[in-house]
């Protein structure tokens, strides 16, 4: 019985020594893993110091010397229409409307425009493409992108006219799609915005193609009347959207440019393409508030007319002095428009 007694409190000894040793080694262990991770984690901070990683969405195309892109805001009432030249060659956003068509053409015309490379129709509404059927009667037009809609969606005569005509003539005809890129010489027009019919549904606004046109370090976003769900659908793709010029949507509506949406943007300049007391009221005082806290430059046809951008590959110039932050109705007003 004692033997017994003496064996166990061996064997308990022994195995307490055993799980000592366990102890230690664990311990040593432990000692050996994180000098190594301490080792490791100083490493990297010496790479962290030593390199600045830049993550850049795309690369800045080389512009050759002297080499510029005319940016030309139509005034065509309460309507878009932009010319966009580079040497000596032509595209064009959006028409104007059925009524303006022809003063689009005019102003094509007195620029010696005689062919585009693309025609866009940002949207099918009036104020967009109302005058496009005017345009291909009168340009060579070499391409036109135009947003697919839902079947049976636009059902005026304008539209139904326009797309016989486009047919007729045989033209070549692009749906944009989200990451088409086209060029015009050396500036680059990359589709960054473009829901499908089934995201956009029964809001035609909501199909605007938004093109981000880039030339050198510039860049100038074109929403058409892109709203808010275009603008949410642009923030999760993180596609970059930061430019110096920012077309605002909807003609400055607050149907557009919402606060996250602007302030990724950040531009330097707005252009608000609308009529003089139109029955809109556009542009709205809540967007012009956004401009005007964030010292946005602004630039609007119902004031200045028609304006033209000069664009190099590190600087802007405007033919125009800056406008006003005053809402449509208040400049309206202003000018005696009723």
């Amino acid at each position: 019985m004692a033997n017994a007694k003496k064996k166990k409190a061996r064997d308990h000894v022994k195995e307490r020594r055993i799980w000592a040793y366990v102890v230690i080694a664990l311990f040593f262990m432990f000692i050996i893993w994180y000098e190594y991770y301490s080792a490791q984690q100083e490493e990297n901070h010496e790479n962290a110091d030593n390199y600045h990683v830049e993550i850049i969405d795309e690369p800045i195309a080389i512009i050759p010397e002297g080499e510029v892109l005319n940016v030309h805001m139509i005034n065509c009432k309460q309507a878009d229409a932009f010319l966009f030249e580079q040497n000596g060659q032509y595209g064009l956003i959006d028409c104007g409307t059925r009524s303006t068509g022809k003063d689009v053409v005019n102003y094509l015309n007195n620029q010696g425009v005689e062919e585009l490379q693309f025609v866009v129709g940002t949207h099918p509404h009036d104020d967009h493409m109302g005058g496009m059927e005017a345009v291909i009667d009168n340009f060579r037009c070499n391409q036109i992108y135009i947003p697919k809609v839902e079947k049976g969606l636009i059902t005026t005569n304008w539209y139904i006219s326009l797309m016989k005509k486009i047919k007729t003539k045989k033209l070549k005809v692009t749906n944009p799609k989200f990451g088409d890129e086209f060029n015009l010489e050396d500036a680059i027009f990359k589709v960054v915005g473009q829901l499908t019919p089934e995201e956009a549904g029964q809001n035609v606004n909501n199909y605007s193609t938004v093109i981000k046109v880039s030339f050198g370090q510039m860049d100038i976003l074109m929403t058409g009347d892109a709203e808010v769900p275009v603008e949410r659908k642009m923030l999760e793709s993180n596609v970059s959207l930061q430019c110096e010029i920012l077309k605002a949507g909807h003609h400055g509506s607050n149907t557009s440019t919402s606060e996250e949406f602007f302030q990724k943007v950040s531009p330097e300049y707005a252009l608000i393409s609308c009529g003089i007391g139109n029955k809109y009221n556009h542009p709205c005082e809540e967007t012009l508030l956004k401009f005007e806290k964030s010292n946005t430059i602004v630039y609007r046809t119902d004031e200045s007319g028609d304006v033209v951008i000069t664009v190099s590959s590190d600087n802007i110039k405007f033919d125009k002095l800056p406008g006003d932050y005053l809402d449509g109705p208040t400049l309206a007003k202003l000018k005696g428009v009723s």
